[in-house]
C-alpha cells in the first residue's frame, strides 16, 4: 500500500494501515465466539512466529519479546502487537477484520507488516 492510496491511515511510526469496511466480525455482537477468539489468538501467534523466523534468517539471533493491546472488536479497530528484539522495538498495527480476514488483500497486509517489522527490528 502506497501514501497516495485513498484508504490508507499513517499512524504513530509511520505505519501505514487500510481503512476496510466492516465484515461483522466483531466482539459487540453475536457473531463474536470462542472460536473467533482463539482464531484472532492463532493468527498473533503466527505474526510473532513470523518475524522470530525472519529476525534470525536475517541474522539477529535474539528472542523476540511481545506485548500486546487489543482493542476489543471492530468498533474499536486496531490491534496492536509490540515486538522487541535487544535493542529495538515495532509495532505491528492491523485492524481487526484485517487479522481475521481471508482475502488476499488482508493476507498481503499481514504479510506486509511482517515484512515492515523485520525490517525495523534487523
Amino acid at each position: 500500500m502506497s501514501c497516495s492510496d485513498p484508504s490508507a491511515v499513517l499512524v504513530s511510526g509511520g505505519t501505514l494501515m487500510s481503512r476496510q469496511p466492516s465484515t461483522g466480525t466483531t466482539m459487540d455482537n453475536h457473531l463474536f465466539t470462542l472460536e473467533v477468539a482463539e482464531e484472532f489468538h492463532r493468527r498473533m501467534a503466527a505474526v510473532i512466529e513470523a518475524v522470530q523466523a525472519g529476525i534470525w534468517k536475517a541474522g539477529l539471533h535474539d528472542l523476540l519479546g511481545y506485548a500486546t493491546d487489543y482493542a476489543f472488536g471492530q468498533e474499536r479497530g486496531q490491534q496492536t502487537l509490540v515486538l522487541k528484539s535487544r535493542n529495538r522495538s515495532t509495532y505491528v498495527r492491523l485492524r481487526w477484520d484485517t487479522i481475521l480476514g481471508d482475502a488476499s488483500a488482508d493476507r498481503q497486509l499481514v504479510e506486509d507488516a511482517i515484512g515492515r517489522a523485520i525490517n525495523e527490528l534487523t
